[in-house]
């Protein structure tokens, strides 16, 4: 944990701007560990004479970055650890850690080969053309992990007025057999009633309560009592 060589010894080290060191290094020698006037800790450091020999360059005290003994020895990593006290410095460090990946700022125009402005935009397609995937989101699910999860996982109950539940079909499917549909007598809000007559755990149950105790089967439009697992319910 030894910063440099810097300076005339090494005049191409990241750390040089201006022909000195971003870094304020070397450090003052000083006796014991203080906070200066704007909250920033002044380190121990001794002036014993020892140093460490680098690229033929002497680096005493002054040149030792902070540092945790404990973490460099357990991780064997290059670890900076420095005195935070200050709120700003607070507030720094979570926007740093959650920033997020890098951002760019596109447009999308038509070019002359595509549809005039008379037809219909597909903003889904426009969707698909303007995402960026980082590289950490691309060997993520390259991986096959789980993009987002929830826990509880939580179960949607739609509500309706009695022989008012919604229908979803397709425009070219016959209206009787849509009628048919085992769906249109029982939805899932229906059917948690039905249940009070079967089960008598049901009765103590409200809808919203449903899901912790019962799984709701789609094939055959009935909630059966739950084997393994938690959820919760809310209506929407």
């Amino acid at each position: 944990m030894i910063h440099g060589p810097y300076g005339a010894q090494n005049v191409n080290c990241p750390c040089m701007v201006d022909n000195k060191c971003s870094k304020n290094f070397p450090k003052n020698f000083s006796k014991h560990t203080s906070i200066d006037k704007d909250g920033f800790p002044i380190y121990r450091r001794k002036t014993d004479g020892s140093f460490a020999e680098k690229s033929d360059v002497q680096l005493d005290n002054r040149n030792v970055v902070p540092y945790n003994k404990y973490l460099l020895e357990r991780y064997q990593a290059h670890i900076n650890v420095e005195w935070c006290n200050h709120c700003f410095s607070i507030r720094y460090l979570f926007k740093y850690i959650n920033k997020g990946p890098d951002r760019a700022i596109v447009v999308v125009v038509q070019n002359n080969n595509e549809c005039d402005n008379n037809d219909a935009v597909d903003e889904i397609k426009e969707y698909y053309d303007c995402r960026y995937l980082f590289a950490c989101v691309a060997s993520w699910r390259i991986y096959g992990y789980d993009v987002h999860y929830m826990s509880p996982s939580v179960m949607r109950l739609p509500f309706h007025l009695p022989d008012q539940q919604q229908l979803v079909y397709s425009a070219d499917d016959d209206i009787d057999d849509v009628l048919k549909n085992p769906s249109v007598a029982s939805s899932m809000f229906t059917s948690s009633m039905e249940c009070n007559q079967v089960y008598k755990q049901a009765t103590d149950l409200t809808y919203v309560e449903f899901p912790t105790k019962f799984v709701f089967k789609c094939n055959l439009n009935t909630w059966k009592p739950r084997e393994g697992g938690y959820s919760i319910g809310r209506i929407h």
